[in-house]
């Protein structure tokens, strides 16, 4: 009932001129419909920018021509029908759609019968070019269901994860242009070969061969072939013979297999070869690798992890000829036992780039990595046992941008074993997962490390001693101690000028109250006085001292002042203590310029301790102006609230203010 439904839906859209993105069927991008999970059984009307429809689990079952009946005329080019229930292609299926480049009918239900009918009704001028089968039910293939398949462009054909035993290459004879053929994890164990002119690239890996396939018997040819992938099967015996008529290969994956030996000069003969992989042999016994087993000049890249290798089991010279080598891979094989006869046989690989000998069981870094490897780039010994290395062992590896010595047993490591011009060159490092001691031996590494933590290879994790710092390393040696007190006593001394420029007038004054002690009078008035009032004032002041207060004083009073400008001989504070206590009383004139002046507030304190000491008869405050809380001090705000003063606050008083002065210093004037 809901397929009914579905489909008269679609077909009132079909009337309406509607189609799957604009009704929402489909999600639709720029260039691509995705129509998962809607039941479909047809293909729906889709606009014309589109050129991908994705339509992976739905229910197409049965493919006949009217399947793509509104894409005939479209531009789409690629359609994915992937994880349907698929098992039936009816004949013209594709006569409408020369204009499709890729086919992807993967992971349904297709026998061998269905494919002839899907590879009849390309016609001449297809351009289909990408076809993919995998996961389907197929266990063989027609000898002749390609022979009317026709197509200009470059074939790639995937039919693996299948269940295919048997198969003959000369299957697809009629098929010029096939381009890639895949034929991995299938059941095969036979391959029958033949001449096919334009195959590059050729997969059988995952499958149940015990023995290679013979590419070069006679009536066969590959001469555009230039990479085999024959890995995951049970291959013990390599027979270079079976593969080095292929004058163009480039690359062989014989990973995975069940080799027990890769004898002299093996692939010595392979030309172009310049990818090799032998990696995880699962024999029960480990590969043996005789000497010149390479010896091929062209080989770049040498791939050898997981074959559980041995020094007895490797030739010292197994690696001579192998003069172009620029990435061996020995990762996870045995060399803890001989690393001298390592060093050898390693030794002719002076083009080496990349060396990764992980996992390998070695207690030193190989001594060929610091004579010989002169353009090593990228190093990889994690996974060892490895405790240090000598001092500048990398100076001769200038191209060194990548070392991975992680997963060690590496307790430190001083700035003479990485350089400062080495650590500058790398790119990468890895250095977790080692055993550190955390001393001060590493306050240079993690100084490094805080500096350019990106360069580290998962950082933070697995990385030791990160809190060590040179202060807590200081903090436990002589030179800290030595360093610190020299610090503390110049902080002392910058400390004790800076109280001094600061407190001088202060200390002035108590060392010259220290050195002028008071003389207890018994009668102040048998004392002799030289000046009846010392004058305080400051400059600025000064005009209005000399212009106004001396004549009114001196001339009209006949009391006789002590002035700065007048009486003083030099002598500096000597002066000051000096003529204060040779007056009878002091005279204070405050102002603003008064009370920021410490010369002034000297000779304020300095009458104050006289009145005290009894040296002097009394202190006469005349305040000029109102003081700014700013200038205001501790000894000038106790002054002002324990001392009558007299202020200059109206001309029109003038003769009031100097009534009171005339008055204060005529008759003793008690505090």
């Amino acid at each position: 009932m809901m397929l009914v439904i579905v489909i008269l839906v679609f077909c009132l859209q079909s009337v309406n001129g509607q189609d799957a993105c604009s009704t929402g069927l489909c999600q639709c991008t720029r260039l691509t419909a995705r129509c998962y999970n809607k039941n479909l059984t047809y293909i729906p009307k889709f606009p014309r920018n589109i050129t991908t429809i994705n339509l992976t689990n739905n229910s197409f079952r049965d493919i006949g021509p009217t399947t793509f009946l509104n894409i005939s005329n479209t531009s789409i080019v690629n359609i994915i029908l992937s994880h349907n229930e698929i098992h039936t292609i009816r004949e013209n299926v594709l006569q409408n759609l020369s204009h499709v480049h890729s086919l992807d009918l993967s992971d349904n239900l297709l026998t061998s019968d269905s494919l002839r009918n899907l590879f009849s009704s390309v016609q001449n001028d297809s351009q289909l070019s990408k076809i993919s089968l995998k996961k389907n039910r197929l266990q063989a293939i027609p000898f002749d269901v390609f022979d009317d398949f026709k197509s200009q462009d470059r074939i790639l054909m995937d039919l693996s994860n299948n269940k295919i035993e048997e198969f003959n290459i000369s299957t697809f004879r009629s098929i010029k242009n096939l381009g890639e053929l895949n034929l991995g994890y299938n059941n095969i164990s036979k391959m029958v070969t033949a001449v096919i002119t334009q195959l590059e690239y050729i997969s059988i890996n995952n499958n149940n061969f015990d023995s290679l396939s013979d590419f070069c018997v006679p009536q066969t040819s590959f001469p555009n072939l230039q990479k085999i992938q024959v890995q995951g099967n049970r291959i013990g015996n390599f027979i270079p013979e079976h593969l080095n008529c292929i004058k163009n290969l480039e690359y062989l994956d014989l990973s995975q297999n069940a080799i027990v030996s890769l004898k002299t000069d093996s692939f010595h003969s392979f030309k172009s070869l310049i990818w090799l992989s032998i990696e995880a042999q699962r024999s029960p016994d480990s590969l043996i690798i005789q000497e010149r087993a390479f010896n091929n000049s062209n080989i770049v890249t040498l791939m050898l992890s997981r074959n559980r290798l041995s020094i007895k089991h490797l030739d010292e010279h197994a690696f001579d000829g192998c003069d172009n080598i620029r990435k061996l891979h020995l990762s996870k094989n045995y060399f803890f036992t001989n690393e001298e006869k390592l060093n050898v046989a390693l030794a002719p690989l002076k083009t080496l780039k990349k060396l990764d000998l992980n996992g390998c069981g070695l207690r030193i870094i190989p001594n060929v990595v610091a004579k010989h490897f002169h353009d090593l780039r990228y190093l990889y010994i994690r996974l060892n046992k490895i405790k240090s290395w000598p001092d500048n062992f990398f100076k001769n590896n200038i191209d060194l941008q990548e070392l991975d010595v992680s997963d060690n047993l590496i307790q430190t490591i001083t700035n003479k074993m990485l350089s400062k011009m080495l650590r500058e060159r790398l790119k990468f490092i890895s250095l977790g997962n080692n055993p550190f001691v955390c001393n001060c031996e590493l306050v240079w590494l993690i100084q490094w490390i805080h500096r350019a933590p990106d360069k580290f290879f998962n950082y933070p994790l697995g990385y030791r001693c990160l809190n060590i710092t040179e202060k807590i390393c200081l903090n436990n040696t002589g030179v800290f101690i030595s360093v610190t007190t020299v610090a503390c006593f110049f902080i002392f001394v910058i400390f004790i000028i800076s109280v001094i420029f600061i407190y001088i007038w202060d200390i002035k004054y108590h060392i010259y109250m220290w050195r002028y002690k008071p003389r207890e009078l018994l009668d102040i008035a048998e004392k002799h006085f030289v000046y009846d009032v010392f004058v305080a004032y400051c400059v600025e002041d000064s005009d209005w001292v000399l212009g106004s207060l001396l004549p009114v004083m001196e001339e009209g009073e006949n009391i006789k002042l002590c002035i700065h400008e007048r009486d003083f001989q030099g002598g500096g504070l000597d002066n000051i203590v000096q003529h204060m206590e040779n007056s009878r009383k002091v005279l204070v004139f405050l102002s603003n310029d008064f009370a920021r002046s410490k010369l002034c507030q000297f000779e304020m304190s300095l009458a104050q301790k006289l009145i005290i000491d009894m040296s002097i008869e009394s202190i006469v405050v005349v305040l000029l102006e109102n003081i700014a809380t700013v200038n205001m001090s501790k000894s000038l705000d106790a002054l002002l609230k324990t001392t009558t003063y007299i202020s200059w606050d109206d001309e029109d008083e003038e003769d009031v203010f100097w009534h009171k002065i005339k008055t204060s210093l005529n008759r003793p004037y008690e505090l």
